[in-house]
């Protein structure tokens, strides 16, 4: 049904693809009824259904994007436009080095301006804790559900981006989640790690990971932080297995971590890391933004 109201949107038949949009419920449906009763000259429609989505968001990105689209639709009705609140201030890092000899990518040009003995920086992205997620709860993931595997080189369930993935699945992952609570995620991951090394696996980044890596991200990510953090990838798998900052530093002697997005000269937030950091803001996650330009050019 909802692509099916894509497929009317796309040929500019608005009526037929508000007709089809307003019987189903899928994901996204709304952001997109939206939008057709816009084009189709609807605009109190629009403005209405804006407001009651705005009070109930599916998800982050739902909201970002009602957000977008208030003060257009407000300001083409003529009523008062409401402000939308600024993002929450995150850390800001501004760096500027001498511009590199050779090749180079930004993130490993900070990476290793920041790196220091005694607090490690380890360019993950989004390898990380998508691993760590991955390894903890590879039961669950690969739970033998009802048509999830049809053939033996899946690299993952074929539902996995679907609605009801984590429900269809839920006893399993609950009884991996509570290992956060009595402490025995860190055995679990680590055997995992070693069991099923080199299998594959929609989370799991093999050529990322080490057990350096592994041991200073459980000595200095609480539980409670990882927990956050695989709830917000279980709550949608499609949108929020991407998003991470670039890098991580861990201060092990302290038991904490900084996690580090980086821009190069121009290059902005998207809108995936903009939500990815009103999250860890909210949880008292730590993150920053490090912006690096160059102090001079070599020819």
């Amino acid at each position: 049904m909802f692509q099916l109201g894509q497929a009317a949107e796309k040929c500019k038949d608005w009526d037929l693809a508000i007709h089809i949009y307003q019987r189903t419920f899928y994901p996204g449906v709304r952001a997109r009824l939206i939008r057709t009763f816009e084009k189709n000259g609807q605009s109190l429609q629009a403005l209405d259904l804006l407001n009651e989505a705005l009070t109930a968001p599916e998800n982050e990105a739902e909201l970002q994007q009602l957000q977008r689209s208030a003060p257009r639709l407000q300001r083409r009705l003529g009523h008062k436009q409401v402000g939308v609140a600024n993002p929450s201030s995150v850390e800001r890092m501004d760096l500027q080095l001498p511009y590199p000899g050779e090749a180079y990518s930004v993130e490993n040009v900070v990476r290793d301006f920041l790196h220091r003995d005694d607090a490690p920086v380890f360019y993950v992205e989004n390898s990380l804790i998508n691993s760590l997620f991955g390894l903890l709860c590879w039961k669950a993931i690969f739970k033998p559900v009802s048509g999830a595997f049809f053939h033996p080189f899946h690299r993952g369930p074929v539902d996995l981006t679907s609605v009801d993935f984590y429900a269809r699945r839920q006893d399993i992952f609950e009884q991996c989640f509570n290992q956060l609570e009595t402490g025995e995620y860190a055995t679990t991951i680590l055997q995992t790690y070693v069991e099923k090394q080199g299998m594959q696996s929609p989370f799991v980044f093999w050529s990322l990971l080490d057990h350096t890596l592994i041991d200073l991200a459980l000595t200095c990510i609480p539980a409670s932080h990882l927990k956050l953090w695989f709830t917000r990838i279980l709550s949608d798998v499609k949108l929020n297995r991407n998003g991470f900052p670039d890098l991580i530093q861990f201060w092990p002697q302290e038991k904490r971590y900084n996690m580090i997005e980086v821009k190069g000269p121009g290059d902005r937030l998207q809108d995936n890391q903009k939500r990815m950091m009103e999250y860890c803001l909210t949880h008292q996650m730590p993150i920053a933004v490090c912006y690096l330009e160059w102090c001079e050019v070599s020819l």
